[in-house]
């Protein structure tokens, strides 16, 4: 890019910080918007906590999704510390488009980073990409290919399936749709297998944790924008129920879900879909359309391994500044850290990542 274009960017608004601060009206929230290289688009989040107690957060930032010069980022918030960092820049391929980054740390210490890369606006294209670090994120080794798709995508981030192997969620992007599998690593991620997730036609981003007997449960986003649908595995995720609809709605937008150590299952999603009527137009002329609402970004809570969310509060609602994009509050990520808060990134109508933390009674205080 050269320095003429890099001139003609708007100035970053100087909300985006990256200070977590208490929410006003609402203290025992506290929030950050993370400062963004590119002021054009931000979007799917990922989030890690260290060994040491740093946080890292990935996104991918740039001109617009899809677009060659959009790339994934890196900001870190340091142990005790109120501000994150200005993000650095963790791929440049000049000829693909690199999104959706997820992160890990496995037992060893290594940081693993996952990311599709594709051809612009060609999600068909796409194959995985993996990088490590050595050094918590400091430094990393260059780019190899993980999976060569083509049409391999990531979203959620891997866990230990049970047996000692490494389970990542993933989806096929193909001309025909799209379709939700798992790849297994059996030696650490050198080599990766890929196990297909049946009844999963437009149903994708897979979000994984273990039940308490062992087995997998997994949430997925709908094309149809209708409803959150769930599936499971008793054979550490190499086969899978067919997937079927929950009570929770989807916008056709992402979800994440972890277990928190109460026991409890956290899910973090947009409480609204198609099927509810939600919806607002979006485009002009021919494109016009209905487009489920990106708002509110709820936090829900389950105390049996996800079979009901009778807890429910509400993290992000629409205020005036929603009605100015298209784009919402959404893609959200969920962690609970080693102080017992949940920490949620989500998307901030595309212009950043916000960063919120809540407690687990809060959810509990002011659900439905």
């Amino acid at each position: 890019m050269t320095e003429t274009e890099q001139g003609s960017r708007p100035e970053r608004d100087p909300r985006f910080d990256g200070v977590l601060r208490p929410r006003a009206g609402d203290p025992a929230v506290r929030e950050a918007l993370l400062p963004a290289p590119h002021p054009g688009d931000s979007h799917a989040a990922s989030l890690l906590e260290l060994d040491d107690g740093d946080v890292l957060c990935a996104w991918f930032n740039g001109p617009d999704e899809g677009d060659r010069d959009t790339n994934v980022v890196l900001s870190r918030l340091p142990l005790g510390g109120d501000r994150w960092t200005d993000a650095m820049g963790l791929s440049a391929d000049p000829d693909r488009s690199e999104q959706n980054p997820v992160l890990a740390q496995r037992p060893d210490g290594t940081v693993w980073l996952f990311h599709p890369s594709n051809e612009p606006h060609d999600q068909k294209t796409a194959h995985l990409v993996a990088r490590v670090s050595h050094d918590r994120g400091r430094t990393w080794d260059p780019p190899h290919t993980a999976h060569g798709g083509p049409g391999v995508y990531v979203r959620n981030p891997p866990l230990d399936p049970g047996d000692g192997t490494w389970l990542l969620p993933a989806y096929r992007c193909a001309r025909e749709g799209e379709h939700s599998t798992v790849l297994i690593s059996e030696d650490e991620g050198a080599g990766w297998k890929e196990y297909d997730v049946a009844g999963t036609d437009h149903l994708v981003q897979l979000s994984v944790v273990r039940r308490v007997d062992g087995s997998l449960f997994g949430l997925l986003r709908s094309r149809a924008a209708d409803r959150i649908h769930s599936v499971t595995s008793t054979d550490a995720g190499r086969t899978w129920s067919r997937a079927v609809p929950t009570e929770l709605p989807n916008n056709n937008s992402g979800v994440q879900l972890t277990r928190l150590s109460s026991g409890a299952l956290a899910l973090v999603y947009n409480h609204a879909s198609l099927e509810r009527g939600e919806f607002r137009w979006v485009g002009e002329g021919a494109g016009r359309r209905r487009k489920a609402l990106r708002t509110p970004l709820t936090v829900a809570l389950s105390d049996d391994d996800g079979r009901t969310w009778p807890w429910r509060r509400d993290l992000q609602t629409a205020d005036e500044e929603y009605w100015d994009t298209e784009y919402g509050y959404s893609y959200p990520c969920v962690m609970q850290g080693r102080d017992g808060l949940l920490h949620i990134a989500y998307s901030y109508l595309r212009k950043t990542i916000k960063h919120v933390t809540v407690t687990e009674e809060w959810v509990r205080e002011g659900g439905s």
